[in-house]
Order: structure tokens, then sequence, then C-alpha cells
């Protein structure tokens, strides 16, 4: 079937692909964030081959066959019959299909991915079937399990981001710590969440780095910090932005950009919002206001604005 707007798009990233309804398409996993997935599952967990639980599709599956043998299971036949198609238009040798309930799969592999049903679901209780119980039954296996976006990072968390966005949040037992990764890049930020203690003043501030969504979800924004030896802003104990008083040394590639704060561009700005509500009367002022500004920053501290000086390849 044809798939019209947003959804459309992270489906023909894999051309051609045959999708069989519209709820399927919206659980769809984009390309880049499949193949992310599936290169932190092979990287550290080896082996040949995989499971691959509620399957839908294939996006997951078709990313999983660049690394393992795949047994790719769904029950419902209108998925399974897109996803035999798919498998046999991509993978690069066999995925074997097979329909079953997953929590009545008795089937033996080297790791586990899941990605259970979670549309408008916040609760990984609530799955379909429960992140919860698939947890469990594989605890003694390498798993990987999408959990919805709203769960919170833990220790055995993986947030995946791409062009700017969180697209995925996986538990894991892969990891006893929580990692970020930057689809786009392959970079890898991991270490225990918890939030920055330091604080920079506002008047002190004269570079701000934006940090990619998936740090800032995974609460690792002072590991962030940490390695590019720089400052969080903070504010009752909440970090705002990441701060420099000098030009950051960028030896890491975890940042989308850095903006000088100063009084020199020309043109409207880009408004960036950190924990602050805008309505469009308050952003229509900041553009007035700010406007030779290439990027402006409302934080809980203030407004800070600046000029690009950094952008990632």
């Amino acid at each position: 079937m044809e798939i019209h707007g947003k959804v459309a798009k992270k489906v023909q990233e894999w051309k051609p692909f045959v999708c069989p309804d519209i709820r399927a398409a919206r659980e769809f996993t984009r390309e880049i964030v499949a193949k992310a997935k599936a290169d932190f599952l092979a990287g550290r967990a080896g082996g040949s081959e995989a499971l691959d639980l509620c399957a839908g599709p294939g996006g997951d599956t078709l990313a999983l066959a660049e690394h393992y043998d795949v047994k790719a299971v769904d029950r419902e036949v209108p998925r399974i019959e897109a996803l035999k198609i798919n498998a046999r238009l991509h993978a690069g040798h066999a995925v074997e299909v097979i329909e079953l309930d997953v929590m009545e799969a008795e089937l033996d592999a080297d790791v586990v991915h899941a990605d259970p049903g979670r549309s408008g679901v916040k609760d990984p209780r609530r799955t379909e079937p429960p992140a919860t119980e698939l947890r469990d039954r594989f605890s003694e296996v390498p798993h990987m399990i999408e959990v919805p976006p709203a769960v919170k990072p833990r220790p055995g968390t993986v947030v995946f981001s791409a062009t700017g966005e969180v697209r995925s949040v996986c538990w894991t037992n892969l990891t006893e710590k929580v990692a970020a990764v930057i689809a786009e890049t392959s970079a890898v930020l991991e270490g225990l969440p918890r939030k920055p203690t330091e604080a920079l003043e506002p008047e002190e501030v004269r570079y701000v780095i934006e940090q990619d969504p998936a740090v800032r979800k995974a609460n690792l924004s002072w590991k962030l910090a940490e390695e590019l030896n720089v400052h969080p802003t903070v504010v009752a104990g909440e970090e705002t932005v990441l701060a420099s008083e000098d030009p950051p040394d960028l030896t890491v590639d975890h940042v989308i950009r850095v903006v000088e704060v100063g009084e020199e561009g020309n043109g409207p700005p880009t408004i960036r919002s950190l924990g602050v509500k805008l309505n469009p009367r308050r952003l229509a002022e900041l553009r007035k206001t700010y406007k030779e500004y290439d990027i402006v920053y409302v934080t809980k501290v203030g407004v800070l604005a600046g000029k690009v000086i950094y952008e990632r390849e």
C-alpha cells in the first residue's frame, strides 16, 4: 500500500520496500537506526545467529542480517508476507521467517532483538507483548529490547538518535551503564547517568555547545562536558547548556554545533529552547530583539545568542 507523510520517508529508505499498513509504518525503525542497533549488538555480543522478535515488515531484520543468520518472528500474517518479500529483496543471505506468537517461541539464538508494539504507550509493561516480560524471559541471552521513548534511561539502557532526534530507547544486558549512540557518526558515549554539579555563571559563557539529543536523554551531559573539558551551566540542580569561556577542544564527535556568544552576525536567528516554554508572541519578540544573531538559546538562566563557529561535517 502507499503510505503518505512523514512515516513514508523512513519506510522508503529501504528501496524497494513493502509495508502492509500504516500502524506498521509508524512503528517502523529507520534504516540508519536499525543499522546502529545491529552494529551495537554484533560488536558487543558477537555470535552468528540472531532472533528478531516482533519483526514486523523487517527493518530491524534486514539490519541484523548484515551480521547474522536471522530467525524473524511475528504473528500477524500481513506483516509476515511483507517481511518475506523484503528479506528476498534486501537480505544478503536467507532469513528464516516464522509465524508465531513471540511469547510462545522456543527458539535458540546467540542474540535476541525485540521491538514490541508500543504505539501510544509510555509504560514498558503495556507494550505488545510487554517489554518487561521479554526482558525477563531472555535475561540469560545477549539481548536488546526496544521500549517506549518516554522510559527514563537507567543502567543497561541504550539511547539511539538520528537527524537531531531521539529515535530509539532500548534495554540491553550488553552494558552495565547507560549509553548514548549517535547513529550518523557511530559515536558512543557511555557512563553512569547523573546530573552535572559544577556551574558556570551566565556572564562567563562565551561558547555554547548544543548536545546530541541522545546525550541529554541519557543524562550523560556531565560525561560529554568532561570529554570536551567544558562546564555545564546549572540552575537549581538542572543542567541547561554546556558552555565554555574558551574555544572548546572538539576532540569527540558528540556535538551538533558550537556557537560563540557575541554581537556580530545578521539575519533572523534560530531559536533553541532548553527547558523553557515559548509562546508565538515570545518567539516573535526574540527574533526581533536578537535578529543580528545566527542562533539564540533560551535557558532557565536567561537568553544566550551567538554566531556559529563550528559545524560537524
